[in-house]
């Protein structure tokens, strides 16, 4: 059954948004469970393209994805999750959890009228862009997962995926923030450690602009304490996935290693094909934004015409 499309929303003049922010775009305000979503949103094409960004970053990390996928005829829409950009920042765990990233992502499809759409996640993102693949084939016509394999794969990979995410576990512990800013041990100056974590990565001065506003580590380290803590932490298992699938694994990932991306066709029914990306770390949108764009189109292209499976 066709879905009745949604009332264009109002835009949000945005004149002090800050420079690290994507530009051209018009700014919508989604409201979901009482939390507001900032979404950047351009083009109207056809088809619609949804990026979803990571850890620490927004939206923006995608900014040199956006005018690719813009040329080509699609329609861009790049929220940012809770606690990213210029959304809400609640200080409540639940609020993080991969359930309602994937909820407020739904509700953001809705509101700007995408009753079908591909998806590109990365980091944080991907882990709720895998389990929307899986769950809705009738309205996700492909998948883009960028560093971040299918959360059966993740698991499965052992006791090397568990050495890159040993930081996860450490930014569980009561003194993270402290940690992050370099203070803990009182060495390193301000942000020291959180540059490290980075890669001290050029990015590092845009991520830690958006952290330093109240409440916003509090914010990202919720995440972690929502989903993998020990002890109230909880992720539930994601299906199968149908819809077509790209993963793109760049070689240089400190955090997400090959074989849990690699071995994520295992876990695909529908068409499956894994890049390795050279040259790049775990921000490679940001270190080869150009192969990154090419090769979402690439995937893109090939189901442009893709009749979604019927909902059951």
């Amino acid at each position: 059954m066709a879905r009745t499309p949604a009332p264009p929303l109002p835009a949000t003049p945005a004149p002090a948004a800050p420079a690290h922010r994507l530009t051209g775009m018009t700014r919508h305000d989604v409201t979901v469970d009482g939390h507001r979503v900032s979404v950047h949103a351009a083009g109207n094409g056809p088809e619609t393209v949804m990026l979803v960004p990571g850890i620490p970053d927004s939206s923006a990390v995608y900014r040199g994805q956006v005018p690719g996928l813009l040329r080509a005829g699609y329609r861009v829409i790049a929220p940012d999750l809770l606690g990213q950009g210029d959304s809400d920042l609640p200080a409540t765990v639940a609020a993080y959890t991969v359930a309602r990233d994937e909820r407020r992502l739904w509700a953001v499809a809705d509101a700007l009228g995408a009753d079908t759409f591909h998806l590109v996640g990365h980091d944080r993102g991907a882990a709720s862009t895998w389990s929307m693949a899986a769950r809705r084939p009738d309205r996700v016509k492909s998948h883009v997962a960028l560093s971040i394999g299918h959360p059966g794969a993740r698991e499965a990979a052992g006791y090397e995926q568990k050495q890159l995410s040993w930081y996860m576990l450490r930014l569980l512990f009561p003194d993270a923030e402290e940690w992050l800013r370099g203070e803990a041990e009182g060495e390193g100056g301000p942000w020291s450690t959180f540059r490290w974590w980075v890669g001290d990565h050029p990015e590092a001065d845009a991520w830690i602009s958006d952290l330093e506003r109240p409440g916003a580590v509090t914010a990202m380290l919720a995440f972690y304490h929502a989903n993998i803590h020990p002890v109230h932490g909880s992720m539930s298992p994601v299906p199968r996935v149908s819809v077509p699938v790209l993963g793109i694994w760049p070689t240089g990932d400190r955090y997400s290693g090959l074989e849990q991306l690699a071995r994520s066709g295992e876990w695909v029914d529908g068409p499956w094909r894994f890049e390795r990306l050279q040259g790049a770390g775990h921000f490679l949108q940001l270190d080869r934004p150009d192969a990154v764009t090419r090769l979402i189109l690439e995937h893109t292209e090939a189901y442009r015409h893709r009749i979604p499976a019927p909902a059951t």
